[in-house]
């Protein structure tokens, strides 16, 4: 990821120098490097974001998250129980608080329209 934020900034760094017209001779040497490394590290360019992206690395990523909470639910729901919502005190008290609120409008509502 750190090899990606570099090849960005560098590629920033360039885009400023292009703007302002004052490439220079080494910039010319910076730009075949950096062409050099995305091709190397297969970097994906975003049009969107104006950046390089490693897109093996969000994949992996994505991956390892969605097997982290394959492996996690089941001990999770173990603790707290899959329907924990359904017996909690607070949640309960909750929701017949909401039901009296709305019987309450109802009734008034019809009262005023009488």
């Amino acid at each position: 990821m750190s090899t990606t934020m570099l090849v960005n900034d560098t590629l920033n760094l360039l885009r400023g120098k292009m703007v302002r017209f004052i490439l220079e001779d080494g910039d010319m040497r910076m730009i075949a490097n950096l062409v050099a490394t995305v091709d190397e590290l297969e970097l994906e360019y975003d049009q969107e974001s104006m950046t390089y992206r490693d897109r093996k690395t969000e994949k992996t990523r994505s991956k390892s998250r969605a097997q982290l909470a394959r492996e996690l639910e089941p001990g999770l729901h173990a603790i707290f129980g899959m329907e924990y919502a359904k017996h909690d005190p607070e949640a309960k008290r909750q929701e017949t608080n909401r039901k009296a609120r709305e019987k309450y409008h109802a009734n008034k509502k019809k009262k005023k329209g009488k």
